[in-house]
Order: C-alpha cells, then sequence, then structure tokens
C-alpha cells in the first residue's frame, strides 16, 4: 500500500491534468472572452530580451496568461514600469525570471521569452499545487486526527471550484504552498526546532 502523502501527490497532479485540459480544451472550443494577452506594447525600457518568435506556439502560449497573469508576466519581462504595477508582488515574477533563464533557458530562442516566462509560470503554480495539496492533507492529518477524512479534505482542496486559479499565471499556488506548509510547521511543533 502506497503512503498516504503519495496518494495525494498522485491525486493532486491527476487534477492539475485535468484542469488543464479542460482550460485549454474550453480555449480551443469557445472565443476567451479576455483579450488582454494579446494588448502586449513592447517594454519602456531596453530591460527586455530581443523580440519574440512570431509562431503559433509562441503565441498561443503567450496567450495563456490572461486577466491577472499579464500583470505578472509583464513585471518578469519588463521590469515594474507602471505604479500600478507595484499591487503584483515580486515573487511570482522573479521566480519566472529564475526559472526561464535556468530551467527553460534552451526554449527562449524558439518559443521567445515572454512564451517561456508564461510557460515557466503554469509550471511552477502546477508543482507548487501539488506541494500545497501534500501539505493540506499533512496538516489535515494533524488537525482532524483522521486520515479518511484528511484524504477526503483533499481531495476536495484538489477538485475546488476555484481549481482553475491554481494552476494559471496567478500567485495562489504558491501563497497556498507557503502558508500550508507554514502553518504545518506550526502545528507540528517543528517550526520551534528550526
Amino acid at each position: 500500500m502506497a503512503p498516504p502523502v503519495a496518494g495525494v501527490v498522485r491525486l493532486a497532479a491527476a487534477s492539475r491534468v485535468l484542469v488543464l485540459s479542460l482550460y485549454l480544451l474550453a480555449r480551443l472550443l469557445l472565443r476567451p472572452y479576455d483579450t488582454s494577452a494579446t494588448l502586449h506594447p513592447p517594454c519602456l525600457s531596453s530591460f527586455s530580451s530581443s523580440p519574440d518568435p512570431n509562431t503559433p506556439v509562441s503565441a498561443a502560449i503567450s496567450s495563456l496568461a490572461v486577466w491577472d497573469g499579464v500583470h505578472f508576466a509583464r513585471p518578469a519581462e519588463c521590469g515594474y514600469e507602471y505604479e500600478q504595477s507595484f499591487a503584483f508582488l515580486p515573487l511570482l515574477p522573479a521566480s519566472l525570471v529564475l526559472l526561464a533563464r535556468s530551467l527553460f533557458a534552451p526554449l527562449v530562442p524558439i518559443l521567445g521569452y515572454r512564451a517561456v516566462l508564461v510557460l515557466s509560470g503554469y509550471v511552477l503554480n502546477n508543482v507548487a499545487f501539488v506541494a500545497a495539496a501534500a501539505y493540506f492533507y499533512r496538516l489535515s492529518v494533524l488537525i482532524l486526527k483522521d486520515q479518511k477524512a484528511a484524504y477526503r479534505a483533499s481531495v476536495l482542496f484538489c477538485f475546488n471550484p476555484a481549481s482553475v486559479f491554481y494552476s494559471s499565471l496567478y500567485s495562489e499556488s504558491l501563497y497556498a504552498l507557503f502558508s500550508l506548509r507554514g502553518i504545518f510547521y506550526v502545528f507540528s511543533g517543528l517550526a520551534t526546532s528550526i
């Protein structure tokens, strides 16, 4: 029998595959309501790298930055140019830059820097969600003192109606990961020994 945390990790990963598949299917079948991803002026400074290649794959990946995701991708690409950009705190944009310049750097010449930033955000947020689900389960076991109830709570966490925000270019996944991890260590008493 697999350890319960491993089962939650598999469940969370499966939920991300399902959510992303449904999201991409909906984008293929329905015209997106938000058109903010197509409005992409060049950076005000020369901070950005060379222009992105104009390929259908690059455009499709870049168009996945919608709603607030545009405001997280823009500081990652151009820096904080406008006052309203400061509402979007720097952890996610800095993480996108780090991933785009290290792990996903070989993809930049093929897809372009903006598309790689968006791809980095999707990968980062989905990995962070899976880790957050594991901490959610571990915390639930501590609080509920019942593995079955903790597992049911984890299922609800993985398949909640707002689940698409945990897989998009939003800061919710990182926030959930750091919050649940911190609360877990406080409840488990490990915070005092660190």
